[in-house]
């Protein structure tokens, strides 16, 4: 009944873990066929919308997982570029498309599927039994606005995509004779030559007129436009700033030890082994009577030879997690064991061997093997931890307080940031200069940052923005002290870069069309005053200086009439001719490299298989995005 989510429950488990755990940014069942609050759906999938929110929050989280993975140094420019916000909406359209297609196949999810992904969760899951939590389950989603219904709907929704996307990938095959063919070309080697021209080479027989330059540049007049900007001066209050000025008595320590004691506590703890006699829940009074009595003849055994206690359990006890380590339990707390086991345990003295003890599971006979008392730590180990626990708790409610003095100061004296500067002794700093998409400072590219102070209260008004919450505990209050409209460059001043440009436009025309041109006559026989370099050896896995994008030509290129050649334009405008002068094959490909070999390109074959089945179904499902809702309207 498993096999199917058995046989990928690893990946599922992550795959919620990244989409789900850490901050839990799923919109529900809902989110799927409905359209929200706002009107007007950013796309429409097989008559289901994809609202404006659904599409900012899978933008937002889009976003921060490129933060991320660029350890917060990449641009907010491009962070919220037209390519990022298509590739978001395109990645919620394939998802719906899959949805869609899989629930009209008929794709069905058990709702023991949906548990046992679940309940194997690790966020859910007490952290000290390590078993599933209820209450932390339940705790955990409704801390985000969620419910067990929506979220197992969304985790079942996410299995009948994971489906049909297996069924497909699944059927991808690599016959033997391409991966033994591939193999030798993998392993093969060959002896080339090149001849590189370059813009440089040509850059003197290109010829450019003033009357060029200006026509070039009137042509592309957006290139060289200059977006809106500003330079502002700001104050930044942050946690850390409001956290080193707040000082913690010895009295405030003291107090609040002793009133978290139990923090510091650990109560008595105790190891014990047992044997059990196991009864069935429906168990009939006479199996339960023989029970009993095969659990007092155990008991007497042990207490005549306690040191045969081990072997005993070895040999009769049917606890499968102890029998094999002779009833050992190892220690734990009160309360830890079901409640008649615990009052016998924390009733008996070390070395005492009691039973039969009935619990729900049968009999027990147990033995007391130490007793690790109760501890308490003392202060002077926890001080330290203490006392920045009391900072934080300071902090919070100051950094809170000073937060709205910035907002009231920042409004109510509007004409400058100075009054709030003095009154929470934060220093005004200036930025450079900073466009509508941000600029060098991390701390000015909050969008809703950007916003006010390009609005024109903060512009024509010249009054301070409001104090906006940028993140990472930090409020930023701005001032704009200087602004320039958007504007285009004037000719005379970039009259020389556009001079370059067109140079090299040209020249890179003239270098593909010169290089073709050789290459034809090489083929032909013709040396066409063609300079070699000296020739190397190559392969797949050595590229030895070959050009990434030449390395497919010179592989395929046919070897059976030598020198062959292969031409292309490469990097920075360069065109490259190879000659293969030599062929050597390699040795033939062992039992694991041709299944590793071909393991691979199973993988490649699948991802190309699956890629190609969605934009089938994507075809025909009806799709319509608005690209008004999509992309950013362009600066003026």
């Amino acid at each position: 009944m498993f096999e199917w989510v058995d046989k990928h429950k690893r990946w599922i488990q992550i795959i919620l873990l990244i989409l789900i755990v850490p901050s839990f940014a799923f919109l529900g069942i809902n989110y799927y066929f409905q359209e929200y609050g706002r009107s007007g759906a950013v796309a429409k999938v097989a008559g289901s919308k994809i609202s404006p929110h659904e599409f900012e929050e899978a933008l937002r989280e889009h976003q921060e997982q490129m933060r991320q993975m660029a350890q917060g140094k990449v641009d907010q420019a491009m962070l919220d570029s037209n390519e990022v916000r298509n590739a978001v909406i395109n990645g919620l359209v394939d998802k719906r498309v899959l949805l869609a297609h899989a629930m009209h196949a008929g794709v069905t999810v058990t709702d023991d599927q949906v548990r046992q992904i679940v309940t194997n969760i690790a966020a859910f899951k007490d952290e000290s039994t390590g078993k599933f939590a209820p209450e932390r389950y339940e705790q955990l989603l409704r801390s985000q606005g969620m419910t067990p219904m929506i979220f197992e709907e969304r985790v079942r929704q996410d299995l009948r995509m994971s489906q049909v996307r297996d069924s497909v990938a699944n059927s991808a095959l690599v016959p033997t004779a391409v991966v033994d063919r591939l193999g030798r070309i993998r392993e093969q080697q060959r002896e080339v030559s090149q001849w590189l021209l370059t813009p440089d080479q040509v850059r003197a027989r290109v010829n450019i007129t003033d009357e060029d330059v200006r026509q070039f540049y009137d042509a592309h007049k957006t290139e060289f436009r200059i977006p809106e900007r500003a330079r502002v001066e700001y104050l930044a209050l942050t946690l850390d700033h409001i956290t080193k000025n707040i000082e913690v008595t010895p009295q405030e320590i003291s107090e609040w030890y002793d009133k978290h004691k139990s923090q510091y506590e650990t109560g008595e703890e105790r190891k014990a082994s047992h044997i059990l006699v196991a009864v069935a829940k429906d168990a009939k009074p006479e199996a339960k009577e023989a029970a009993r009595a095969r659990a007092e003849s155990i008991a007497g055994e042990a207490r005549k030879n306690p040191s045969s206690f081990g072997d005993l359990a070895k040999k009769n006890s049917q606890d499968p997690g102890s029998a094999a380590s002779g009833g050992d339990l190892g220690f734990f707390g009160r309360g830890t064991m079901v409640k008649p086991f615990d009052d016998a345990l924390f009733g008996m003295k070390v070395g005492d061997i009691v039973g039969p003890v009935e619990t729900q599971y049968g009999f027990h006979v147990i033995r007391l093997d130490a007793i690790k008392a109760a501890e308490t730590t003392p202060l002077a180990k926890v001080r330290d931890d203490i006392e920045q626990e009391i900072k934080k708790s300071k902090a919070g409610k100051a950094f809170a307080d000073a937060a709205e003095s910035l907002q009231n100061l920042a409004y109510e004296q509007s004409e400058s940031l100075k009054p709030a500067a003095d009154a929470l002794k934060l220093p005004i700093q200036t930025s450079d200069w900073i466009t509508r998409d941000g600029g060098g400072i991390p701390i000015l590219v909050k969008p809703e940052l950007l916003n006010k102070i390009f609005s024109e209260d903060s512009i024509k008004n010249n009054r301070n923005t409001d104090a906006v919450d940028v993140g990472s505990n930090t409020i930023v209050a701005a001032h704009v002290i200087e602004h320039k409209a958007a504007d285009t460059l004037p000719f005379d001043e970039v009259r020389s870069d556009v001079r370059q440009q067109l140079m090299l436009e040209r020249a890179t025309k003239l270098v593909e069309e010169e290089g073709r041109a050789t290459l034809e006559r090489v083929k032909a026989g013709n040396d066409a005053g063609v300079t070699w370099s000296p020739a190397v050896m190559v392969s797949l896995q050595k590229t030895n200086g070959l050009q990434p994008e030449a390395a497919r030509e010179v592989f395929t290129a046919d070897p059976s009439k030598l020198p062959a050649y292969v031409g292309m334009p490469v990097s920075n405008s360069r065109f490259v001719i190879y000659r293969i002068n030599k062929v050597i094959e390699g040795p033939p490909l062992g039992d694991d490299q041709r299944k590793a070999l071909a393991v691979q390109l199973s993988q490649i074959l699948a991802q190309q298989q699956f890629a190609a089945y969605l934009q089938t179904v994507k075809a025909g499902a009806d799709v319509e995005i608005d690209p008004t809702k999509v992309e950013k309207a362009p600066t003026q």
